[in-house]
């Protein structure tokens, strides 16, 4: 657990305690370890505790932090219901088919002359309508419009059945189409180092680090825009040369790369390696489609931008966020500079309010140090301090063991509210926690991601070993819920409905919500990254930790960007966002610096 109570009886968080102290549980009362690695710090039960996390956080619920009357009246005055008085939305001539008036912005980019142009789009800001519209008055061109997963295609296909122009494809369904097809009965989600020691026969014990590197370059190599596994740049010296190591690495990854090939043997393989093989072939797509329109550029991929060029279609039309990139973690690229094209804005956000845009310009500018100027056109979205959560709402949590817990709450609360997940209850792998739970305790389980193991202490040996992210997250929720787990799944999995109308909470993570907008009252649960803790790092406190990099925050505080743009109506923050808010007025206006930010 993060905080603990010294011996004084005063909750201490693990970032603030000293080793000197001693600190005591604050549910079972029992003496803590203090854990203080480079990448984790916690406290922990010398004997470990299956509960005590749990009971904590749900103890902590409900004595979240009392705001004084003067904070309030700072959210109030200066960031919730702020007027102002010069902002300028520049509407056009241009109608809508629903009767109203397009921006300036929309209208340029629905009418632009170049054949290559790129759209930097602000959250909520019609991009989806903008590109409709583009379609819309070029009847007689071919286009395609490539989106970047399943639900925004869903969502596409309604808005883009009116027009017989429009192919709507994600990027893997397209080269599915094409080449995927042959390889339906081999797709797998799940391929890993486990799989590549059996496929290419190499000694579990012996081989692992080899398994491991092998898995690095074949991801690396599939989500790249190389030809060759040699132009990887992976495994060299320092001198940048190649050693006999990384040839062994690629040795070995061209003969994984020929098994999967093979579509008549039992190799499996990924979505992404059809992905690969429709780059490799360097198709002309020139003879079925005059233009390629492609959304979310900022979390695609050079594979994806050397598509475009071999495609020899004249018209390219890009667009996206960066501010709204939130998968770095799988080698995505933000296309938007690497594409030569006129570029075009849209600034204006539908979807929100101005006091939304403006606390999202705050956010963009500390951590990015750069003026976005979104402009929010919803007077009728607003923030609150609080929900009514007796009436259907919904929550939105940065990670999926937050919506466990928020969840947990929920049916604590009301053993009959009826829970509905984004994606489907499946998607968050809670029934995966339940098999890994009673794999723990040592029963035989038919699940194929454990049964590659001889028991759980070889599984967890192993993932730590590779640093496999999913056993390992699985790994954390055991030792923090523990015993209570099946009962838990099973109540939650019970509860779950797939009709929103029925719902009395809706949860989702913030990553899954990109892109969409929401008309119900948002809760934002509060695992977001410490907000105010690094404002007081880069401001406050600027130069006093050496190793802070206020780079290293740039993909969290575009998750806080995307959570709290979703809400067209009402919207209730998390105690880090207000609490970020009130150090940040204080701060500013202690410096007399606050109006000039």
């Amino acid at each position: 657990m993060k905080k603990a109570l010294s011996k004084y009886g005063k909750l201490v968080d693990i970032i603030e305690s000293t080793k000197e102290e001693t600190y005591i549980c604050p549910v079972c009362k029992e003496e803590l370890i203090r854990n203080f690695g480079i990448s984790r710090q916690y406290f922990s039960h010398p004997n470990g505790s299956e509960d005590c996390e749990l009971k904590f956080n749900l103890m902590l619920k409900n004595n979240e932090k009392i705001l004084s009357s003067n904070e309030i009246d700072i959210l109030n005055r200066e960031y919730y219901n702020k007027t102002f008085d010069d902002v300028h939305i520049e509407l056009s001539d241009y109608m809508s088919e629903e009767g109203y008036y397009l921006t300036q912005e929309q209208k340029d980019i629905i009418f632009a002359k170049e054949d290559r142009i790129k759209i930097a789009a602000l959250s909520g800001s019609s991009k989806s309508t903008t590109l409709y519209y583009y379609a819309k008055t070029r009847p007689f061109k071919k286009i395609l419009y490539v989106v970047y997963n399943k639900s925004m295609r869903e969502e596409a296909d309604r808005l883009y059945s009116k027009l017989n122009n429009v192919t709507v494809k994600t990027q893997h369904g397209f080269a599915y189409g094409i080449v995927g097809k042959f390889y339906k009965n081999k797709l797998t989600f799940n391929y890993g180092v486990v799989d590549i020691i059996k496929d290419l026969k190499l000694d579990w014990n012996k081989d692992m680090e080899l398994a491991v590197k092998i898995d690095a370059m074949m991801k690396k190599y599939m989500l790249s825009d190389k030809i060759e596994f040699e132009e990887i740049e992976l495994f060299k010296d320092e001198d940048g040369n190649t050693t006999k190591q990384r040839d062994l690495i690629i040795h070995k990854c061209k003969k994984l790369w020929e098994l999967k090939k093979d579509y008549k043997n039992s190799v499996k393989v990924e979505h992404d390696f059809y992905l690969k093989l429709f780059h490799l072939s360097k198709m002309d797509l020139s003879n079925k489609f005059d233009i390629i329109m492609v959304d979310e550029c900022q979390d695609l991929s050079k594979l994806l931008l050397d598509i475009l060029k071999s495609s020899n279609v004249k018209g390219i039309v890009i667009c996206g966020d960066v501010y709204q990139s939130l998968y770095k973690w799988r080698d995505s690229t933000n296309i938007l500079p690497l594409f030569e094209g006129k570029e075009y804005k849209l600034t204006t956000s539908f979807r929100v309010s101005q006091n939304i845009a403006n606390i999202a310009n705050l956010i963009i500018k500390d951590i990015y140090k750069i003026d976005i100027n979104m402009k929010g056109f919803n007077d009728k979205q607003k923030i609150v301090d609080n929900i009514d959560k007796s009436k259907p709402y919904v929550c939105l949590c940065r990670t999926n063991a937050f919506i466990l817990g928020e969840a947990i709450e929920v049916i604590s609360a009301n053993k009959n509210a009826k829970l509905y997940f984004e994606s489907g209850f499946s998607s968050y792998n809670f029934s995966v926690l339940k098999d890994a739970y009673w794999f723990y305790k040592g029963h035989k389980v038919n699940n194929p991601l454990f049964n590659k193991f001889e028991d759980y202490n070889k599984m967890i040996k192993y993932a730590d070993r590779v640093g496999d992210i999913e056993i390992i997250a699985i790994n954390r929720m055991i030792e923090k819920y523990g015993s209570l787990i099946p009962d838990i799944i099973d109540r939650i999995k019970n509860n779950t409905t797939n009709d929103t109308n029925k719902a009395n909470v809706l949860f989702s993570t913030i990553h899954k919500s990109k892109g969409k907008s929401i008309t119900l009252p948002i809760y934002i649960s509060d695992d977001i990254f410490d907000l105010p803790t690094v404002f007081r790092k880069e401001y406050i406190n600027k130069g006093e930790d050496i190793d802070f990099k206020i780079e290293d925050f740039y993909e969290e505080a575009n998750i806080v960007y995307v959570g709290i743009t979703r809400s067209n109506f009402r919207i209730c923050f998390s105690e880090k966002i207000k609490d970020y808010l009130i150090t940040r007025y204080n701060y500013f206006k202690n410096n007399k610096i606050f109006n000039r930010i």
